[in-house]
């Protein structure tokens, strides 16, 4: 690919993404520490885990917004609409000093990204699994089905109700 002209911006870009690459491997910390609790099972922590997650990700979040604004300024140096500059986009089309940095960027952060999805779907089957434990140890869980009209049919429709036995 042809080099892009030299944008100003690139440079802050770069910084950008070495500090959310940082960013989302706290995040993966915190999930794995979040996933440490669940295993565990010690309910006592489970709630301060997930603010600890919720936190970082609002600070992931606030960073993509920065990165927004600096991409914008890239795509007007460059003439391009914003949505082209991709990791991929930028890698092959910044000046060729600038290009090892961003492919490495990409690929670091399909990386992060990949492990964070795996992590997030195994922490949410754990709170799943936790949840549905909380619900039974307290008679919660009621067994039964939808009949046609979708109303809620009992298996045992003359037992009352785990709830109403609970009341």
């Amino acid at each position: 690919m042809e080099a892009m002209p030299t944008s100003p911006h690139l440079a802050r870009l770069a910084d950008m993404l070495w500090f959310e690459r940082r960013l989302l491997e706290f995040l993966l910390f915190k999930l794995v520490s979040a996933n440490l609790v669940l295993t565990a099972n010690d309910r006592r922590f489970v709630g301060p885990a997930i603010a600890e997650v919720e936190r970082v990700v609002a600070e992931v979040r606030r960073a993509e917004t920065d990165r927004g604004d600096v991409i914008q300024s890239i795509a007007s140096d460059w003439g391009v609409d914003p949505a082209l500059l991709s990791l991929d986009y930028i890698a092959d089309r910044a000046p060729e000093e600038l290009r090892p940095d961003f492919a490495d960027h990409h690929v670091g952060f399909m990386a992060l990204v990949a492990e964070i999805e795996s992590l997030t779907r195994e922490n949410r089957r754990l709170a799943t699994v936790s949840l549905d434990e909380i619900r039974t140890s307290f008679g919660l869980t009621e067994s039964g089905t939808y009949d046609a009209a979708g109303r809620r049919r009992l298996e045992n429709a003359d037992q009352p109700s785990s709830i109403n036995r609970i009341i």
